[in-house]
């Protein structure tokens, strides 16, 4: 298939291709021979690098964008997937303490900021970004996985600073999943909707990991036919 251009990618480890295995042992985190980006390039005949690190929250993200300016040539395309892990917390923290004020990794108007700032790099590097949604999560399932090693009046700790509800969970996640999109309608970029992709399906949780958090291989394959979808029609 003749190349149609290049695709970088920038985010964490679900850009990057990783899932989780459940074992007798317990759960690993393993790789993807090839992650959601490389098989949508690969369909398109495009040319992709992905600089996606697990754990990366969009402080970390921006400067590893910042250390690879120098290598987006004009017309390329720049998907850039955010949030999971700024909208998460110091878990450990509050099963000792729940009634302390705890915030995400990440305070929300940062990542806002932080969103903006990289767009505007990109743009003036003349490339085009665009801004990926994230997959919904399985808050009973990320509940059990994060606290797994934690006693259980830790957990009923954690369980008291949720108000009593798992759902509150994924709140925060959603929170930070809607100003992502904000930050993208507002700047006039296209964005990928990986959010109604999963939860289109019969049932979105088919196709997470054990965790609740990362998308398994399946939904790594519902989010490289997306990504190509739309990619297609921006590609030129």
């Amino acid at each position: 298939m003749k190349t149609k251009g290049r695709i970088l990618a920038f985010g964490d480890s679900i850009i990057q291709g990783v899932v989780i295995d459940k074992q007798e042992q317990g759960c690993r985190f393993r790789m993807l021979q090839t992650s959601s980006v490389e098989q949508a390039a690969s369909e398109l005949g495009a040319y992709s690098k992905n600089f996606g690190k697990i754990g990366c929250t969009i402080q970390n993200g921006e400067k590893i964008l910042d250390d690879h300016l120098k290598d987006i040539r004009p017309s390329d395309i720049v998907l850039l997937e955010y949030g999971g892990n700024d909208s998460n917390y110091r878990w450990k923290e509050i099963a000792s303490d729940p009634d302390r004020a705890h915030q995400p990794l990440t305070p929300i108007k940062e990542y806002a900021e932080a969103y903006r700032r990289m767009i505007n790099k990109i743009e003036q590097a003349g490339a085009v970004p665009v801004v990926l949604s994230l997959p919904p999560i399985d808050s009973e399932r990320s509940f059990w996985f994060f606290t797994k090693d934690m006693s259980i009046p830790e957990q009923k700790n954690i369980y008291r600073w949720l108000n009593g509800s798992l759902s509150n969970i994924d709140h925060g996640h959603q929170l930070y999943n809607l100003e992502s999109l904000k930050v993208a309608h507002s700047m006039l970029i296209p964005w990928i909707d990986l959010t109604s992709l999963f939860l289109s399906q019969r049932n979105y949780k088919d196709y997470l990991c054990e965790d609740g958090l990362h998308p398994n291989s399946k939904g790594h394959e519902l989010i490289a036919k997306e990504v190509m979808r739309v990619l297609n029609k921006t590609m030129v």
